[in-house]
């Protein structure tokens, strides 16, 4: 389902937080991709340095492509509002996949668990039936109670001695000079 069958509906404050969440655990993702290059560049000659920059440049590049992904997870919240299940699912998987890998100075990662959440749970609200025709139309003329049934309405007593006929449609009595059925309407023959 596109977003135009929801109308201007979507999980607005899900979008928001996974949004924010992502971008922070990207920036996270820099600011360590930043600080393994300036410990490369503090520790060069040391084999331990080396590996340990390496590895700080690595859990950064990992945070970086987390947040990304995340940030297109919130942009397809918005886009496509039928399927919010499952990109939410998405959002709170690498939420929890970004405190290997910059977790958007914790911030982040708490930004992105709460959006994955609340897209996981939304639901469209339902939108009322649209009515056409005057105020009113369409609805019924009074309520029925749990003592009333949806029937005809019942025929008019005769008194007794009163010649009578009965109605070859429906088969209620009737009044021998009346010319359609009291109960049913239909013409009497």
């Amino acid at each position: 389902m596109s977003s135009s069958s929801y109308g201007s509906m979507f999980p607005s404050t899900a979008y928001w937080l996974s949004l924010i969440g992502g971008a922070l655990i990207a920036l996270a993702g820099v600011a360590g991709v930043l600080e393994g290059i300036f410990l490369q560049s503090f520790l060069d000659n040391l084999l331990p340095g080396e590996a340990i920059s390496a590895l700080v440049i690595g859990e950064g590049v990992v945070g970086i492509v987390l947040g990304a992904v995340i940030v297109y997870a919130a942009l397809r919240l918005k886009s496509t509002p039928a399927s919010t299940r499952t990109w939410g699912i998405v959002i709170i998987v690498l939420a929890f996949f970004s405190l290997f890998g910059g977790d958007g100075f914790f911030l982040g990662l708490i930004l992105a668990l709460l959006g994955g959440i609340l897209a996981a749970t939304w639901r469209p609200p339902v939108m009322p039936q649209p009515v056409y025709g005057p105020s009113g139309y369409g609805l019924p003329l009074y309520q029925p109670t749990p003592t009333s049934s949806w029937g005809p309405p019942a025929a008019p007593p005769l008194r007794p001695g009163t010649s009578q006929r009965f109605c070859s449609h429906c088969g209620s009595p009737n009044l021998a000079t009346a010319q359609f059925c009291a109960k049913c309407g239909a013409p009497m023959s």
